[in-house]
């Protein structure tokens, strides 16, 4: 329940993000406040610690200050700063934020780490840029949907482009920190993909929680292997889904797929 609840909750304040971009127009250079946060901080060390304005900008949903509420960054420019020292990050000045809070604690992050919609080009620069911070910080794809890093080599590019124009006129991959964070890490097409007019304008998006796969752990390798798709439709033998959307299995003879780490783990025990 938990589960759903906070992935309910990211994907509406991405969806704001989407709804704010597409009415704001170009900002004027300002300075950057910061926000200093992390997974359970409690809301008033938010406040203490950040040099925006947090309270002016704080939604209550229950009559008990904050026990669920949320903080939104509607204008330019804001630098994120997640502070975890060993897995943190600092994200580029952005226009739009939302944090929300449970039991007067921050339980989730959503933003658009940018002031525009950018061209493929410079988004990608500002995916890889964030995709190494988070490598260097110790997050990982999620291996129980085939998450995996995004290929930014010259042909993972190219296919990364192409990709923008399918259904869904995106990508996303879930990284995590495990036992203490989760990640939507997504590169999104907002403008003239589906219509094939130019410009062709993009969005990074980015949603932190606590560990929302922390169940994947618990299980053994054999239930993991049961979790995963059928190889037909594993990622790593070459699956697609067919148009973005529709369901098109590998045919055999399949391409040679790497063991997961769960039939690997379970190949080891006597």
């Amino acid at each position: 329940m938990k589960r759903r609840y906070y992935l309910g909750i990211i994907a509406v304040f991405l969806m704001l993000a989407t709804v704010s971009w597409k009415s704001r127009s170009s900002p004027r250079p300002v300075i950057p406040t910061v926000i200093n946060l992390n997974i359970g901080m409690p809301y008033a060390d938010v406040i203490k610690s950040s040099s925006y304005p947090i309270s002016k900008h704080t939604a209550n949903y229950r009559d008990v200050p904050l026990d669920v509420g949320a903080s939104f960054v509607d204008h330019p420019a804001v630098v994120i700063h997640f502070t975890d020292p060993q897995h943190g990050f600092t994200l580029p000045p952005t226009k739009f934020a939302a944090i929300g809070y449970d039991d007067n604690r921050v339980a989730t992050v959503s933003t658009s780490p940018m002031l525009e919609k950018l061209p493929f080009d410079e988004a990608v620069a500002l995916l890889e840029n964030l995709q190494n911070q988070f490598k260097r910080g110790g997050w990982s794809p999620w291996e129980g949907n085939e998450s995996e890093w995004f290929d930014l080599t010259p042909t993972g590019k190219k296919q990364l482009y192409a990709r923008m124009f399918e259904a869904g006129y995106g990508q996303m991959t879930d990284l995590r920190i495990p036992g203490k964070y989760s990640m939507i890490f997504r590169l999104q097409c907002e403008r003239g993909c589906w219509t094939r007019e130019p410009p062709y304008l993009f969005l990074v998006d980015i949603g932190v929680s606590d560990d929302l796969h922390a169940w994947w752990d618990k299980l053994s390798p054999e239930e993991k292997e049961r979790e995963l798709p059928p190889p037909q439709y594993r990622k790593c033998n070459g699956f697609k889904a067919k148009d973005g959307t529709e369901l098109e299995p590998v045919r055999p003879p399949m391409p040679p797929c790497k063991p997961s780490t769960a039939s690997t783990a379970s190949a080891k025990q006597p």
